[in-house]
């Protein structure tokens, strides 16, 4: 590859040899030091390469060996700077390019982000963008040690930061502490708060790890009952209240509960039903304004698709330049009837959509009393689901006032 590139820049040319003798103006080449490659052999005549400077070395070597020596091909640089001699733009096009070049690899055109996980490349990018560490800016006010630095204090999870310049890129590699406990520990402590229902239902278990419980299983509470209090009585030796402690209440108080489910749909419906016939539009945004190359699709009902494919130079280096394309595919709605079973089937997709809705909230379903109905042209769905879940959540703590100290008097 190294040799065909420098014997581009030389320019070489290629030759058709014939003649009383081709071999002995072969020997003699290889006697002289003319180098030649890529030889071959047509009949009585031999064609091959070599260069400008061996070219101009055969015409004694041809009388000597009464060879005839025809130029069929040219390549090379030389030769391409003479064919376009008379373009002047052309040497300028290529000065300006080189220089082009040049010039834009003095500048960050890629920042690469690898080993974020708990943030997204956007958050860090829109980070550093307030440090004024953007793309397009040059290499020589790029400071990986202060950037390194940026980010550890701004980011208190990433526990190792490397950043390095390659080329066009700047690489910034992260490593992150996945370790919650950690995180959990630098938490600043909660104010004094107090457990209260987020639901009525019937207590079935209670497990308090800070502040004193207020309930105990079995006992039927509403929304908003204190279930567990983070204010702790001070006693005194003869019982008496002398004095309050506050914490933060700390419990699983587990409840058996009751949600109420209606759900109900007519039987008659309207059907989309897609004809195949579709339309094409462009369009153009350029920053906010978007111009759009379409026309009317004539259709009387149809669905819109717009499609946009942003221009970007590097991964996260987006121009404020995309193009995109809308589709429009015609339709038309008929009105039609759900079967009994059909119905059926679709209340109760409603209904474990709604039951999986509450399991993902780490509620647990211990009891369905919901019926589903089918009378005339509606389908009906209600009932009562019972469920076991966590049902505390903290409030704040009432602060009382202390109680009064009495005085003792002195006995005689």
């Amino acid at each position: 590859m190294l040799i065909s590139f420098f014997r581009y820049l030389r320019g070489y040319v290629r030759i058709r040899l014939g003649g009383y003798s081709p071999e002995r103006f072969l020997n003699l080449c290889k006697v002289r030091g003319i180098e030649i490659w890529d030889l071959k052999s047509s009949g009585l005549t031999y064609e091959m390469n070599l260069s400008i400077r061996d070219f101009r070395k055969l015409r004694l070597l041809r009388k000597k060996a009464r060879a005839h020596v025809v130029i069929t091909e040219r390549h090379g640089l030389p030769f391409f700077l003479h064919r376009h001699r008379n373009r002047k733009m052309f040497p300028v096009g290529i000065l300006l390019c080189a220089a082009f070049l040049y010039v834009m690899s003095l500048y960050i055109w890629n920042i690469h982000i690898e080993g974020n996980y708990s943030r997204t490349t956007d958050v860090i990018l829109d980070y550093l963008e307030t440090e004024h560490v953007v793309h397009g800016m040059k290499k020589s006010q790029v400071d990986c040690k202060e950037i390194q630095s940026m980010l550890r204090l701004e980011f208190p999870d990433i526990i190792w930061v490397s950043a390095e310049v390659k080329g066009t890129r700047l690489i910034i590699r992260v490593r992150e502490n996945m370790d919650t406990e950690t995180a959990e520990e630098e938490t600043p402590q909660e104010e004094a708060s107090d457990l209260a229902a987020s639901r009525s239902g019937i207590i079935t278990s209670i497990l308090v790890r800070s502040g004193k419980a207020c309930v105990q299983a079995g006992d039927q509470v509403e929304q908003g009952t204190i279930l567990v209090t983070g204010r702790l009585d001070i006693m005194s030796d003869y019982g008496e209240v002398t004095g309050y402690r506050y914490t933060s209440a700390d419990a699983d108080v587990y409840a058996r509960t009751e949600y109420e489910y209606y759900d109900e749909f007519l039987l008659s419906h309207e059907v989309r039903h897609f004809t195949g016939k579709k339309r094409y539009g462009l369009s153009v945004r350029l920053g906010n304004r978007q111009l759009s190359l379409e026309k009317k699709p004539g259709f009387a009902e149809y669905t819109v698709l717009n499609t946009e494919y942003p221009l970007r130079l590097t991964e996260n280096f987006y121009l404020p330049v995309s193009f995109g394309t809308i589709c429009y595919e015609e339709y038309e709605t008929y009105q039609e009837n759900y079967t009994t079973e059909e119905a059926r089937l679709l209340a109760e997709t409603n209904l474990n959509e709604f039951q999986e809705n509450l399991m993902e909230k780490g509620v647990q379903i211990v009891e369905n009393n919901v019926t589903i109905e089918v009378n005339g042209n509606l389908c009906r769905a209600s009932g009562t689901i019972a469920a076991l879940e966590e049902i505390s959540e903290s409030v704040p703590t009432e602060i009382l006032e202390e109680p009064a100290q009495e005085d003792a008097g002195n006995e005689q």
